[in-house]
């Protein structure tokens, strides 16, 4: 899902749900094709005539729409929102309305006569963990999927590679404070914006990787607790050119059936989650060398749904030998 525009901490729980119920943000979600036409082949491949499907977090009912298509004898299709009202309508105009049945309420308080074999839901935010909406999902798994039955996505992976990008530097790091602005110097604000970097959702070049990606967190999702979510992990990054690392880019795929993967990887189709970059004070680095990251996230206080709080650890090694080490903490946003 797409995080509703502006920092949603301070609002009730219902003030966020009701915030989708802005038209414009399930058309950028719609428009999404990457994102879309993922799930609706996923769907056509795992759907069988006579399933029982649970939508949840529905929004307009376009998946709802896909299952029934594909052949789900019922789909439940929940939604805080008002949007579950146009979801209802359109159900109901594209001949569907008999099989697909909505909910306005939180799947939390969903209650249902029997289970379901599917469980779908688009529930990322940008690093896949904004927005938290996986508490949700593994509410609905743990109340109503049926044994054997498929959750949709079923595996979630992380992951960061190191970035040069002088652009991305200027813009989401601290690069602006670097040089004179208007003549007047601002280097303090180096200092005080690396006490609390700010992690962005931008566009991260392919070019811009100074080396390979490393998954910084894989779930099954059949498995997998809210807790399983706020991971402590450490990976060892290869450089693979000289440069200089301007921040980590990050980003997240998602298995939704067994041939269909939707991924938010720089050289992958754009999408509207693009990417995470994660900003740091720059440093060199040569071909061969080796960049540990441990990585933390933390959950903010409830009812605030921004990107969890990030706490990054880096050693860079040369030759078995560390040559730098930093620490910061990387804040979400949802810019």
């Amino acid at each position: 899902m797409t995080a509703p525009a502006g920092d949603p901490s301070g609002l009730s729980e219902q003030d966020y749900f009701d915030s989708y119920g802005d038209p414009g943000v399930h058309r950028l979600m719609i428009a999404d094709h990457a994102r879309t036409d993922a799930y609706r082949r996923a769907l056509e491949e795992v759907v069988q005539p006579g399933s029982r499907v649970l939508d949840v977090g529905t929004g307009t009912g376009i998946l709802s729409l896909f299952a029934a298509r594909a052949g789900a004898r019922h789909v439940h299709a929940v939604d805080s929102s008002s949007m579950v009202e146009a979801a209802e309508e359109l159900a109901r105009i594209n001949g569907l309305g008999d099989r697909i049945e909505t909910h306005r309420c939180r799947v939390e308080e969903l209650e249902l006569d029997e289970p379901v074999d599917l469980i779908v839901s688009e529930w990322m935010g940008f690093f896949a963990l904004a927005e938290c909406m996986f508490t949700s999902v593994i509410r609905a798994r743990d109340r109503h999927l049926a044994p054997g039955g498929r959750l949709m996505p079923s595996e979630l992976r992380l992951c960061l590679a190191p970035v040069e990008d002088q652009a991305l530097h200027m813009e989401r790091g601290v690069g602006l404070w670097e040089k004179p602005v208007y003549g007047f110097d601002f280097t303090p604000m180096v200092r005080r914006e690396l006490s609390e970097l700010l992690t962005t959702a931008c566009d991260v070049p392919a070019g811009s990787l100074l080396g390979p990606s490393r998954e910084v967190l894989t779930l099954d999702l059949a498995l997998a607790s809210n807790e399983d979510f706020f991971f402590d992990s450490e990976v060892t990054l290869p450089l693979e050119r000289d440069g200089i690392v301007h921040g980590l880019g990050g980003w997240f795929e998602v298995d939704l059936s067994p041939g269909v993967v939707l991924s938010t990887a720089p050289d992958r189709p754009g999408t509207h989650w693009h990417q995470s970059f994660f900003p740091l004070r720059p440093f060199p680095v040569r071909a061969g060398d080796l960049l540990h990251i441990h990585m933390r996230a933390l959950p903010r206080e409830w009812g605030d749904r921004r990107l969890p709080l990030y706490f990054t650890d880096g050693r860079l090694l040369r030759n078995g030998s560390q040559i730098h080490r930093f620490f910061y903490s990387h804040a979400g946003s949802f810019e």
